[in-house]
């Protein structure tokens, strides 16, 4: 157990002090005043992206959306904080877990936060911003409803914070959730589950060939960063790509040519064992008699499939491994939709169409539906769940 916040306690002896401190009611403004120090600090990290994203996610204009939304949502009800929630990030994405720390912070409650052991650059950059801000006088309160944390997933920690928590937020792959679930929790806590997810994006070459030169890196640009802002491991990321009209083979050169254009110019590095995973993959994935072409290269790799069965969304890697498929009209997607897929990103579709869409999908998969670029953009709903819901409860007065 290695204990980042509290400064110079045990944990035993953070956890004895946490529980003795009162909630706060939902979006008090000492909260409001720390997730904007937060952001203030948080933007000015350029070299890390999805922090700078993180931080225009806490500007106060957002925050202030979010409070006019809740209240208006419950302007007849009473509203109270769950108590403790208790969140457990993953390795993959060192930023998620600040989403649900805020969205629970916002609405009253202590935290406890178990970050990954794992060594991540923009984490510990991310984490030192946090610590300064929770050690400021002004923020006492919120420093005393905060544990951070981290540790190997020995059950005994899990387990111990398990029974006094009353929201448990799990983070993580599939392995991860199957083996937390098997902590118990205590009698009147929920639990919110954020497994493997697969994401997909749907372009209409006709769309994609009407582009001048200037839109068409643009729409690349916006692809980039849904895709390797996390090395095209977060979730929402897009690993399937579909087309759909009758110009897909001259819009597929378009669309590829100028995003290998806008890797070069961002100087995207991708790890050597990255590189090696993606291309054993790739190989593997040449061997199936489904896959109509592969492409492999430096920067990225693509296999055109003639068919997507849902075993093939496990042997994705990321890393800039793309699976292409095409149709004639949106319709087709329908079929090969799973309930692993969580977000469609899209261009050049209607929206009457997109709506026509989800209502005709059987399966559980698609929980998104966002215009390329806004992959990884975060709300108060992730994977068809409400944070706010989940993190409060509804007392009845008669």
């Amino acid at each position: 157990m290695k204990l980042f916040w509290p400064l110079h306690k045990s944990f035993d002896e953070a956890l004895d002090d946490f529980q003795k401190t009162p909630l706060n009611q939902p979006f008090e403004e000492q909260i409001i005043d720390f997730t904007q120090a937060l952001s203030k600090r948080l933007v000015r990290i350029k070299k890390q992206p999805e922090i700078v994203a993180l931080g225009y996610w806490l500007r106060k204009a957002n925050i202030k959306q979010m409070q006019k939304i809740f209240e208006k949502q419950h302007e007849n009800s009473i509203i109270q904080a769950r108590g403790t929630v208790f969140h457990i990030a993953p390795s993959n994405v060192d930023t998620i877990f600040v989403y649900s720390w805020m969205l629970s912070l916002l609405v009253g409650n202590r935290n406890i936060i178990r970050i990954s052991s794992k060594e991540q650059n923009g984490l510990n950059i991310l984490l030192q911003s946090i610590l300064e801000e929770l050690s400021k006088p002004e923020f006492k309160v919120i420093a005393q409803q905060t544990i951070i944390c981290t540790y190997k997933y020995e059950e005994t920690m899990t387990a111990q914070i398990s029974t006094i928590c009353h929201t448990r937020v799990i983070w993580g792959g599939d392995a991860t959730v199957e083996a937390i679930r098997k902590v118990p929790l205590a009698p009147l806590a929920n639990e919110l589950t954020f497994p493997d997810r697969f994401s997909l994006a749907i372009l209409n070459s006709e769309a994609v060939i009407a582009l001048n030169e200037k839109a068409l890196e643009e729409l690349a640009r916006q692809f980039y960063n849904d895709v390797f802002w996390f090395d095209q491991m977060a979730c929402s990321s897009p690993r399937l790509l579909i087309w759909t009209g009758k110009q897909q083979e001259e819009a597929r050169v378009h669309f590829w040519s100028a995003f290998e254009k806008v890797i070069r110019i961002k100087a995207y590095d991708l790890l050597a064992a990255t590189q090696v995973l993606k291309f054993t993959t790739v190989l593997q994935l040449a061997a199936e008699k489904k896959v109509h072409h592969v492409n492999h290269d430096v920067y990225f790799s693509r296999v055109k499939f003639q068919q997507i069965e849902s075993s093939v969304r496990e042997l994705h890697c990321g890393g800039g491994l793309f699976y292409e498929f095409d149709v004639t009209d949106l319709v087709d997607v329908i079929p090969i939709i799973c309930d692993k897929d969580q977000t469609l990103t899209y261009f050049g579709i209607e929206h009457q169409q997109l709506i026509s869409f989800i209502k005709a999908v059987q399966s559980r998969g698609v929980d998104r539906i966002v215009p390329i670029g806004q992959a990884l953009d975060f709300d108060g709903i992730w994977d068809g769940q409400n944070f706010f819901t989940s993190f409060t409860r509804a007392i009845v007065i008669k």
